[in-house]
C-alpha cells in the first residue's frame, strides 16, 4: 500500500480514535444509563445502558469507515475515487464523532436533559452544509449525491441539480445550525427539521424541471 494512501487512511480514522480515547477517559464518570431519545420539547423519553451506547458507537465507527472506504469499488462508472469524495469522507467521519462526543460529553457536564438536543441539532445541520460544500462538484455515481431517475438519467441534470443542491444544503445547514442554538422550545426541532427538508426538496423538484426542459430543447 502506498504510503500516502496510509496516511490518508489514518486520517480518516483519526476523528474516531480521538472520540473513542474520548470517551474511555471519561468511562468511570458516565452515568450508568444515557438518554437516547428525545420528544420535540427536548424532554427524555429514551434511555440505554452506557455500555450499549458505547458498542453502538464502535461498531458505528468501524461500519461507517468500512462503507465509505469500500463504496467506490462497488461504482460501475468508477467516479467515487476522486479527491473531492476522500474530502466528503473525512468530513462525515469528522462530524459523526463530534457527534458522539458531543452525547457522552454533555451526559456528565448538562444537569438539563434539554442541553443535549441543541447541539446536536446544531451539529447535524453543519454536517449538511459540509456535506452540500462538496456535492457541487461531485462527479455522477450510483451511490453518493442527489440520486433522482432524473440526475441518473442525465449528466447536465446531475450537474446542474448539484449546484443548486449543494448550495442549499450548505445556506440551509447553516440557518439550521443557528436556529439550534436560537429558537425557543418546543419549535427548535421543527424549525431545524423544515430548513433542512426544504433544502433538500427543491434540488429533487428541480431535477425533475430541469430534465424536462433539456427533454423538450432536445425535440425542439
Amino acid at each position: 500500500m502506498k504510503t500516502k494512501s496510509t496516511t490518508a487512511e489514518l486520517l480518516m480514522v483519526a476523528p474516531w480514535l480521538l472520540a473513542i480515547l474520548y470517551v474511555a477517559s471519561i468511562w468511570n464518570q458516565l452515568p450508568a444509563n444515557m438518554p437516547i431519545h428525545y420528544d420535540a420539547s427536548g424532554n427524555v423519553n429514551g434511555w440505554e445502558s452506557k455500555n450499549v451506547v458505547g458498542g453502538a458507537g464502535l461498531l458505528l465507527a468501524v461500519l461507517l469507515y468500512l462503507l465509505f472506504r469500500y463504496l467506490p469499488n462497488l461504482d460501475p462508472r468508477g467516479r467515487l475515487q476522486s479527491a473531492n469524495y476522500q474530502k466528503l469522507r473525512f468530513v462525515m467521519m469528522l462530524f459523526l464523532a463530534a457527534i458522539l462526543v458531543t452525547i457522552f460529553y454533555l451526559a456528565i457536564h448538562q444537569e438539563s436533559s434539554k442541553s443535549l438536543l441543541r447541539p446536536e441539532l446544531a451539529l447535524i445541520s453543519l454536517l449538511i452544509a459540509a456535506i452540500g460544500n462538496y456535492l457541487t462538484s461531485i462527479k455522477p455515481n450510483f451511490f453518493v449525491g442527489i440520486r433522482t431517475p432524473w440526475t441518473l438519467s442525465s449528466d447536465a441534470v446531475w450537474r446542474k441539480t448539484h449546484q443548486l443542491g449543494g448550495r442549499l444544503m450548505v445556506a440551509g445547514g447553516l440557518v439550521g445550525a443557528v436556529l439550534a442554538l436560537i429558537v425557543p422550545m418546543p419549535y427548535t426541532v421543527w424549525a431545524v427539521v423544515g430548513i433542512i427538508l426544504i433544502a433538500s426538496l427543491i434540488p429533487v423538484v428541480y431535477s425533475y424541471v430541469y430534465f424536462q426542459r433539456e427533454k423538450n430543447h432536445q425535440f425542439n
